[in-house]
């Protein structure tokens, strides 16, 4: 796997907190994973403990003792805004800060995963039964109901640093 370090956004009990952690941490069910490398005739090995402190499956009823085991992971809205801000002014496009956005929204309350990213394995494939998921630019097209602008740390009042990067990239 890819020892690649990623934002991701998290909504549970209606609240919003972003973490950070390698890629393939936020793959919701390592069992569909696994099993999908097995289908296409390679050789892995049995999952144990030390895959994500022995939560195979992360879902809504293993939530709070995953969160318990992150909580070092996790990072202020206010820090990433901070990080965007100082490397906003050089920044020709989102290309430029794309390492301080999620690649993936994961709600327990919903039961949904979104994902969105420009290679690397299909997060919002691997995810445990009854839960949805898709491939969605979540930063963008999600309600304020689900993904409030107030969360966002891109998002200063009436200006949106994301926006503003992409048409940045637009007019070169």
């Amino acid at each position: 796997m890819i020892n690649e370090v990623v934002i991701v956004v998290i909504r549970y009990q209606s609240k919003i907190r972003w973490f950070k952690g390698e890629r393939e941490l936020w793959i919701l069910d390592l069992v569909k994973l696994r099993d999908a490398f097995i289908e296409n005739g390679y050789q892995v090995p049995e999952l144990d403990d030390s895959d994500r402190f022995g939560l195979h499956i992360l879902d809504e009823n293993y939530v709070e003792t995953f969160l318990d085991k992150i909580q070092g992971n996790e990072i202020s809205c206010s820090e990433l805004s901070a990080r965007l801000e100082s490397r906003f002014p050089s920044a020709s496009s989102w290309w430029d800060v794309a390492d301080l956005f999620p690649i993936m929204f994961i709600d327990f309350d919903a039961k949904s995963v979104a994902a969105f990213y420009y290679e690397g394995v299909q997060m919002e494939k691997y995810i445990p039964q009854h839960w949805s998921g898709e491939f969605i630019d979540f930063a963008n097209e999600y309600p304020e109901n689900i993904f409030p602008d107030d969360d966002k740390f891109w998002v200063k009042g009436d200006s949106d640093l994301l926006k503003v990067l992409n048409e940045r990239a637009r007019k070169q």
